[in-house]
């Protein structure tokens, strides 16, 4: 006798936007921790829309409440939260005084064994301070985020060394089947260069605007709700939700030739879906990074002399989470550069139960460190 399926649409989550789809699968890879049975499927109609399939009865509050304890996250102490605030302010200012060491150093217009005496006199007791600031942001971060690989710091091109730290800490208390926290750091980026961390391409937010990649995580996990994950699950986007955004939503490319007013007047400030947000960023621990020839590759992006593209499949058949890994990251649903190579892909890609391929572009506006990263509208393959 066949087992009975239920099964839990996901009309807010739209396939063909980059943050719809890396909502869905972060949706599928929270409730894979506790029920590994449940699968992810897409509905195609007016447009393409998510929806799980599990053996177990899927009812609304009940995913919507394990989703929002699992996005919250471990509860920070207030005491320690503000002890990590403190020592990111103390590191934050000591290296502002390094970088103006530095400049004050380039002034003098020294050379050789000048310079170096004047770097090593001037410059280096601001670098030492710096590391020792460092270390003690590093330590107060381990105590005061809600997921373990946040401690890495704001952003998570770190140094090599800091890098394999925390990943080494991470593999101590991992395991074949606990083993979140390790995918996501694999998914922040690799050593393909010789002293930090190559981030993942998926990192749009940088620094400017006082935004950092890891600290939106972390602001993000704050607010994790059920009523907030009710908006982003199954109720169409509103987006009510003013700053803290992952910038994966191509809706976030508030050029001003694209929209309808000014972006920078007062009424009319970014608005996004937090909860939205949220999800995807757990997603990345589907695309892991690793060294290549040309750098760094990452899982469903491919690199091109314009700009990089983010490739993604979309399925009929509801598959499980592992299922969707080996597809992800499988080197036969590589995306080629030339149309005819990607005719015989669209042809083996139905052969395997692949329904649909989109894509969406990197791209950069302005020059940093005054830029901004996005996405392109997605465009079917």
């Amino acid at each position: 006798m066949s087992e009975s399926t239920h099964r839990l649409d996901l009309p807010a989550l739209d396939g063909a936007n980059p943050l719809g789809f890396l909502a869905a699968l972060g949706t599928l890879t929270a409730l894979s921790e506790s029920n590994p049975r449940i699968k992810l499927g897409w509905h195609a109609g007016a447009r393409w829309t998510a929806s799980l399939a599990s053996p177990q009865p899927l009812n609304e509050p009940e995913v919507l409440e394990q989703l929002a304890t699992r996005l919250r996250g471990k509860p920070v102490d207030a005491e320690k939260d503000r002890g990590r605030d403190a020592a990111q302010r103390q590191f934050d200012d000591v290296k502002t005084d390094l970088k103006n060491a530095e400049k004050r150093l380039k002034a003098l217009g020294l050379r050789g064994k000048e310079r170096d005496a004047a770097r090593q006199r001037e410059v280096a007791p601001y670098e030492q301070a710096r590391d020792l600031a460092r270390e003690r942001l590093l330590e107060a971060l381990k105590e005061a985020v809600p997921s373990p690989e946040l401690a890495l710091g704001q952003r998570p091109d770190c140094t090599i060394e800091e890098f394999r730290q925390h990943a080494r800490s991470l593999c101590r208390e991992s395991n074949l089947k606990a083993r979140a926290t390790l995918d996501m750091v694999v998914a922040f980026g690799t050593e393909a260069s010789t002293e930090r961390i190559v981030p993942t391409p998926f990192c749009f937010i940088t620094g400017s605007g006082h935004q950092w990649f890891l600290d939106t995580a972390r602001e993000l996990m704050k607010r994790a709700t059920t009523e907030k994950l009710r908006e982003a699950l199954f109720e169409p986007w509103g987006y009510r939700d003013e700053k803290l955004t992952m910038r994966w939503d191509p809706i976030d490319d508030r050029r001003y030739a694209l929209m309808d007013r000014d972006p920078t007047a007062s009424d009319n400030k970014s608005t996004t879906v937090w909860m939205a947000n949220l999800l995807a960023y757990v997603a990345l621990s589907l695309f892991p990074c690793a060294p290549a020839k040309r750098g760094a590759a990452t899982a469903c992006w491919n690199s091109a002399k314009d700009a990089a593209t983010f490739c993604w499949l979309l399925w009929q058949t509801p598959l499980a989470i592992h299922s969707i890994r080996s597809i992800l990251t499988s080197r036969a649903f590589a995306v080629p550069h030339d149309e005819s190579s990607r005719k015989e892909l669209r042809a083996a890609l139905r052969a395997r139960g692949i329904d649909a391929v989109f894509c969406a572009r990197r791209i950069q506006v302005g020059n940093p460190p005054l830029h901004k990263i996005n996405f392109s509208p997605a465009f079917a393959l």
